[in-house]
Parts: C-alpha cells; sequence; structure tokens
C-alpha cells in the first residue's frame, strides 16, 4: 500500500488534488462517471479530509469548496409533462392491468394510486388504510351526479 500511495504531502500540492479528483471523477474506461457517481465519491473523499484533519494530518483540506469547474452539475429532478399518459390513455393502461389473470386488481391499484394520487412506488407501498382520508361524501341533489 505504501508503494501505490502518494504521501499526505503530495495533497498541499493544488496540481496533485487536481489529478486526484480528475481521476475520481473519470471512469475505468476514460470517460466521464456519472453525476451521482462523482457526487458520491467527493462526499467520500472529503469525509476522509476532515478525518485527517481532525488528526491534524494535513493542515487544511486541499479539496475545492463551492461551484467550481470539476463540481458535481445539478441534474434536474422534474417531470416532463408530455411524456405523462394522458387521463384517456392513464384509463386504458389501468383496463388492460386490471385485466391480467393473475394479480391484475393488485397491480390495477397499485397503479391506480400511482397516477391520481401522484405517490411515488416506495410512497404507495409504505401507504396504509389508516393514511387516507377520503374526501366528504356530497349530498346528492335533483340532477346532480357525483
Amino acid at each position: 500500500m505504501e508503494r501505490n500511495s502518494l504521501p499526505v504531502s503530495a495533497w498541499e500540492d493544488a496540481k496533485r488534488a487536481d489529478e486526484v479528483l480528475r481521476a475520481v471523477d473519470t471512469r475505468l474506461d476514460g470517460r466521464r462517471a456519472a453525476a451521482w457517481s462523482r457526487k458520491r465519491h467527493r462526499r467520500i473523499l472529503n469525509v476522509v479530509m476532515k478525518h485527517a484533519i481532525r488528526r491534524r494530518v494535513p493542515r487544511t483540506n486541499p479539496l475545492p469548496k463551492g461551484k467550481e469547474s470539476t463540481a458535481v452539475t445539478r441534474t434536474s429532478n422534474a417531470v416532463d409533462k408530455r411524456s405523462l399518459p394522458n387521463a384517456d390513455q392513464a384509463a386504458a393502461l389501468l383496463d388492460w392491468i386490471r385485466r391480467r389473470p393473475r394479480g391484475g386488481k393488485r397491480l390495477h391499484a397499485f397503479f391506480a394510486t400511482l397516477y391520481y394520487c401522484g405517490l411515488r412506488p416506495e410512497e404507495a407501498v409504505a401507504m396504509r388504510v389508516h393514511d387516507v382520508t377520503p374526501p366528504a361524501r356530497m349530498p346528492r341533489t335533483s340532477g346532480a351526479s357525483c
């Protein structure tokens, strides 16, 4: 390990620190790693540096702070509305799911909950009866339908 590792003093050199960060952001085949992988690797590297600083090995944290050219790019979690099914498409899909011979009714309930409630799958799985508050019943009047 000693033969293949740089001394901690190498972190004092900004050029060496940039080389390490570039290596962390690169896959083994030389292409750029995914944003989430880069972020995770840098987070791990920061934890290691904080531990080393507590042990007074380097004087300061040599890793860049804030937005830099090597910083992880943010990705959007917004959903493109053009990729969502419209009401007719959703009804057709849910009907097709309900007609499946094994588990169709259960899966219909699951996917209907995702579609109509806007839940993520893990939220729908964790949902229980006491988590749901049905809307108050509307009184029936002549000519009105629910």
